[in-house]
């Protein structure tokens, strides 16, 4: 019986993941951790064969505790479940210690399937690794996709994210998944450093009586 330990920041994320698994008999669900802290010692506790990590909101959180996990656990495979297949984030996963990816829009079933066949030693794939970085100037859109570039506009007016969620006619929690990439295309943390790197180098146009929210509220 192969011991599989789920990571994930949301609880509903996680008993979906677990559902998926348990579907499997040759799945043994040890547990469901909350990997919005560290989790070292619930990774030495379980002894898991495989941890299967949801991607989360911010993407540093999860490679965190990936990198926990495969200093913890060096034998057990690490998988993410990812909803962006793309190319610099698998690398960053590499880097912290995965062994490979599942997308997200997988069937349930077929996700069990592929997790115990990289469990097993049965599927490898290496992802393509991060080439050095470049010297050359950085896009002058910062690299963000319209989407993103439209939410920075606002969190650079002062917008909340509801308030921005409200004019887009989308949810929050989409807000903050564009958020999250925002801030890693723009190596920043918070929607204050976001919102002065935008007017520094002039990815915004210039907003008067805004009034930039506290660098301590939630993204």
């Amino acid at each position: 019986m192969m011991r599989a330990l789920i990571v994930a920041d949301s609880r509903l994320v996680g008993e979906v993941i677990q559902r998926s698994l348990r579907g499997d008999a040759a799945i043994d669900v040890v547990g469901c951790i909350d990997g919005g802290t560290p989790c070292d010692h619930e990774f030495l506790a379980a002894r898991p064969d495989v941890v299967v990590f949801d991607e989360m909101v911010e993407p540093r959180v999860v490679l965190a505790r990936i990198a926990e996990a495969r200093t913890a656990v060096p034998t057990a495979k690490l998988v993410v479940l990812a909803a962006r297949m793309e190319d610099a984030w698998l690398a960053d996963a590499v880097r912290a210690g995965a062994d490979a990816a599942v997308c997200k829009s997988t069937q349930p079933r077929g996700i069990a399937t592929l997790i115990r066949a990289i469990a097993s030693g049965a599927v490898y794939h290496r992802f393509a690794r991060a080439s050095a970085p470049s010297h050359e100037p950085a896009p002058a859109n910062g690299g963000l996709t319209p989407r993103e570039h439209e939410i920075l506009q606002q969190v650079a007016e002062g917008g909340s994210n509801g308030e921005i969620a409200a004019r887009l006619c989308v949810t929050e929690q989409t807000v903050k998944f564009h958020l999250s990439n925002v801030y890693r295309k723009l190596g920043v943390t918070n929607r204050t450093q976001a919102s002065r790197y935008a007017h520094v180098h002039r990815l915004v146009a210039p907003s008067f009586g805004a009034h930039p929210r506290d660098a301590a509220e939630a993204a």
